[in-house]
């Protein structure tokens, strides 16, 4: 009897740069298609890459970075303008943000580490446009590093950190050792604290040997989840001694893992190629080994992690059975873990993609209830852009279809089995690799020069044909006794944009997967079905589109005007008033929603916005006014993967770089190069904070601490309150034991009472007190404080020290008498002084109509570094620089070619180069060379 062939009908997209041509095909297909077309062009994704000088860096150094910003198509993505760069700690806290202007999908800048904000420990670069937040931050650029301190007490730690199990404790053994930075070791006196996700579990005292080791063993509470564990040691005699030990051990309950089946769930009686992901504690995959078993212990299949803690099997799932993993972890600890519970009914979407094959086969396979004539649609896209199509019925419950792999750009693929309903029933990802990046071609003049030598680059850039290619292109050239030049490696512009940008969640050492080897290659097939796909989500095709976040074609000031009942006002007079550095008024009108906005501005830098909303009379409506706030940054989603400190189980070229860079420092905090590389005299410029219209008894800016207007606008409408609280060094709110003996609470600044002084007028001179409640006095205070706010206020000097006069000034003779900066608790006074906008004290009253709004201001940027040493001689200074060069800005010519020198530095060693870069037209590459440097001759 001759078999009933399945019904398959195809539509392919061929994707030619830029266009794409579709081939006619019947309505169901070629309707989904469209929808997915048309959603996409309304919805068109943007990708970021930051090309960074270094992996690490010190406190005082300075990231110097290229950003390459582009559609999922990896041409220059004309949506955006500005590109937001932030640094977060390891809270996940916005520490500070910068925005560049972006033009032709290219920026480049800097980010001073400086130690008002940098501190030690982890940090993330995150970078993305207003219009990627529409995406969620999986699509966000994000980069970590782990940012030491140059102090000399810093302990070098060896660790080894070992767990045993038993009677239903887990005891963790650590073996330490601690010595100089020199390498030296002596016997210290330590107090030790184990801290869990900040609940500390331990308090002890410890005595290392002469040779610095010590031995620590512990037993952790029951029930106690791990979360960044670390143990602290301080030097008993020297409190600014200390260091934080991260331990690492993987209990068999705290390493998650996770079996995915190809295409979304396991189906009774169809065979599954199956994904698993091992991720320990700190996030990072752990290598396992394992067995798969059936409900009646038959074994099936021997499982081993490839790469990373991931790995694939196959299996054929039977009709009532269920399926367990017997894992065996590094430790030789055992775990056992259930498989998803097969379904009676349903799908799979099986994709087999060989490396060495044009073609990769992809097949559907179903239940017989899924089957009988129904129709499904097989998508796949690529780039956002579907690449291939094809309706079919399921004829003996299955159907497959040779795809060529020529159909599709270089990239991740996704694809999608959809019902007649255009419901998403299973999702598959795969990778192709033409190996048509662009070839970067490295020369210099010789094979090694020697110190202070002028180097030239000279760079060839070509496509797959030998084409000499147009592009822009960004150049790093370290130290490799400072800088490891694999960690340099590890995610490249190829690896991001083509693979790790298209995939949720942390993905190790992307490049690796990129390496076009048989292992590779496997190792990439277990990280597509293990890792979600964060692009196109076939639900959304049928819904209306209405993104949150406007694309920043350009800077413009948006927001909306309501009446008192905050309904919105039309055909409202808006006026906006440029202050500060730029002075420029503009009017416009409210539409009939009450929005309103400004653009075609001219470059804005540090300015301040006024808004009025005007009625017909010319006075200030009684409304409001309400900006589409750009300042705010979005909310991180995930936890913060914290880095080894450096200095734990220290590699020797981070070592290296640690002593080599904190001397570099010195040398420029103290003084800057001349054109023949000498050292030049420095001269130090004090800008004191001033605040205007201030009535400060010292003298303006004369204080302790000075609160600028700029945080007072950044801060918007936050109470006064607030941002008293969250700037304001050492205040407090906190109980008082009056001269009536009574318990009351009070403001405090450390140890004294606090003053608060609008306009030169202390807000005691008004406190009566009436019922005699307890806190009433703190009651009265707080009003003020909550009811006017940051943007009332112009600035904050906190007088601390500098207290005398308003002491004379405000006190009676009694308290003036017992004021005492030596007595108890309480006995002074700290004073406040708070300079409004309206000028008239604490009385103010809130006007209506009015916005004040600061932009984030442009990124200054500043030039690289570069020495130069025409003469050759003895000079004195050393150069130390671990970042030889950064170029960012190469642009290649019709020729494909741009020649880039610099100056070697002092050290015989050897130096990587990284180039990479774009034709912003569909193409990147990444290319590295080495150079060789030898000593003076």
């Amino acid at each position: 009897m001759q078999k009933k062939m399945p019904l398959i009908k195809l539509v392919v997209l061929f994707n030619f740069i830029a266009s794409f041509a579709m081939a006619q095909t019947p309505g169901g297909i070629n309707q989904l298609i469209s929808k997915i077309t048309t959603y996409k062009s309304s919805m068109p994704a943007e990708k970021v890459f930051l090309h960074f000088d270094k992996p690490y860096y010190s406190t005082g150094d300075t990231i110097w970075f290229k950003g390459y910003l582009m559609n999922e198509g990896l041409n220059y993505s004309p949506l955006s303008s500005r590109l937001y760069v932030e640094l977060l700690n390891d809270s996940n806290a916005v520490v500070k943000r910068f925005v560049f202007p972006a033009s032709l999908g290219l920026t480049w800048g800097n980010i001073p580490l400086t130690s008002a904000y940098v501190h030690e420990g982890t940090y993330t670069i995150r970078a993305y446009t207003n219009w990627m937040r529409n995406f969620g931050d999986d699509y966000f650029f994000k980069q970590s590093f782990y940012i030491n301190n140059q102090g000399d007490n810093t302990w070098l730690v060896n660790v080894q950190p070992a767990l045993a199990s038993a009677n239903g404790k887990d005891d963790i053994k650590l073996a330490v050792k601690l010595m100089g930075v020199d390498g030296k070791t002596s016997a210290a006196d330590l107090q030790l604290k184990v801290v869990n996700n900040k609940k500390v579990l331990l308090r002890n005292t410890a005595q290392t040997g002469s040779d610095g080791t010590m031995n620590v063993d512990f037993n952790l509470p029951a029930n106690t989840n791990l979360k960044n564990l670390n143990m602290v040691v301080q030097d008993k005699n020297d409190k600014n001694r200390r260091a934080l030990i991260p331990i690492s051990v993987n209990r068999p309950q705290d390493v998650d893992i996770q079996f995915m089946p190809e295409g979304g769930p396991l189906v009774a009686g169809i065979p599954s190629h199956v994904g698993f992901k091992a991720v320990g504690e700190d996030g990072k995959g752990v290598a396992i080994q394992g067995t798969i078993y059936d409900s009646d212990h038959n074994e099936l299949a021997q499982i081993s992690t490839l790469r990373y803690g991931m790995g694939t099997f196959d299996i054929a799932p039977q009709p009532d059975k269920t399926y367990t993993a017997e894992i065996t972890l590094p430790d030789g600890a055992k775990k056992t873990v259930p498989l998803p519970v097969p379904l009676k009914t349903g799908t799979v979407l099986s994709v087999r993609n060989t490396m060495d094959r044009d073609t990769m086969i992809v097949s559907v396979f179903s239940t017989a209830e899924q089957a009988g004539g129904n129709k499904y649609y097989l998508i796949g896209m690529s780039r956002g852009v579907v690449c291939y199509g094809a309706s079919s019925t399921l004829g003996n419950n299955r159907f497959a279809v040779k795809v060529p792999k020529s159909l599709f750009p270089t990239g991740a693929v996704h694809f999608i089995l959809l019902n007649a309903a255009e419901q998403p029933l299973n999702e598959r990802v795969t990778f192709i690799n033409h190996a048509d990046d662009l070839k970067i071609e490295l020369k210099t003049d010789a094979q090694s020069f020697t110190t202070r030598d002028s180097i030239p680059v000279h760079i060839t850039v070509k496509d797959e044909t030998g084409k000499p290619i147009v592009g822009s292109f960004s150049m790093a050239v370290t130290d490799d006794s400072q800088v490891k030049a694999e960690n340099a490696t590890s995610d490249n512009i190829f690896s991001h944009l083509l693979l790790s940008a298209d995939l949720k969640g942390y993905v190790e050492d992307p490049a690796y997967y990129l390496q076009h080897t048989e292992q590779s290659w496997k190792a990439l097939d277990a990280l597509l079905l293990t890792q979600g796909w964060v692009g196109y989500d076939a639900k959304k095709i049928n819904q209306p589109v209405k993104p949150l976040f406007e694309p920043e074609v350009e800077f413009a000031v948006r927001g909306n005007v309501t009446n008192l009942f905050n309904k919105p006002m039309a055909n409202s007079k808006v006026i906006l008033l440029s202050t500060g550095e730029q002075h420029f008024e503009r009017d416009t009108t409210t539409d009939k929603a009450g929005k309103f906005v400004f653009n075609r501005f001219p470059q804005i830098g540090k300015s301040t916005f006024v808004i009025s909303a005007i009625n017909e009379r010319g006075k200030p409506i009684n409304g409001g006014i309400s900006i589409d706030e750009k300042n705010q940054s979005p909310v991180s989603s995930g936890s913060v993967k914290l880095l080894d400190p450096w200095n734990v189980n220290a590699d020797g070229v981070v070592l290296n770089y640690v002593k080599s860079d904190k001397n570099y420092q010195a040398n420029l905090d103290k003084s800057q190069y001349d054109a023949n590389g000498r050292l030049l005299k420095s001269v130090d410029i004090k800008d004191q904070a001033i605040i205007r219209n201030s009535k400060n008894l010292n003298g303006p800016g004369e204080a302790d601490q000075v609160i600028t207007e700029d945080v007072m606008v950044n801060a918007g409408k936050a109470s006064l309150l607030d941002v008293i609280q969250s700037t304001v060094k050492n205040f407090h709110a906190s109980f008082y034991k009056d001269s009536a003996k009574k318990m009351n609470m009070e403001y405090f600044v450390r140890d004294k009472r606090v003053h608060f002084v609008f306009d030169g007028i202390d807000i005691e001179r008004f406190y009566q007190p009436i019922t005699g409640q307890p806190n009433e006095h703190y009651d009265f205070i707080k009003q003020y404080l909550d009811y006017i706010s940051a943007e009332d206020i112009l600035g904050i000097e906190v007088n601390y020290t500098h207290n005398a006069r308003y002491n004379s000034v405000n006190l009676n003779t009694d308290d003036l008498l017992a004021a005492d900066p030596t007595g108890p608790r309480g006995s002074d006074h700290a004073y406040l002084e708070i300079t409004t906008r309206a000028g008239t004290g604490p009385f103010i009253q809130r006007s209506t109509g009015i916005y004040i709004y600061k932009p984030l201001p442009l990124a200054d940027y500043k030039q690289f570094y570069r020495p130069r040493y025409p003469v050759k001689g003895n000079i004195s200074n050393t150069d130390l620089r671990s970042t030889i060069h950064w170029s960012p800005n190469i642009i290649t010519d019709r020729n494909g070619t741009s020649t880039i020198s610099f100056y070697a530095a002092d050290k015989p060693t050897r130096y990587t180069i990284i180039c990479e870069g774009s034709d912003m037209n569909g193409k990147v590459g990444v290319q590295t060379a080495n150079i060789t440097i030898t000593g003076k001759q």
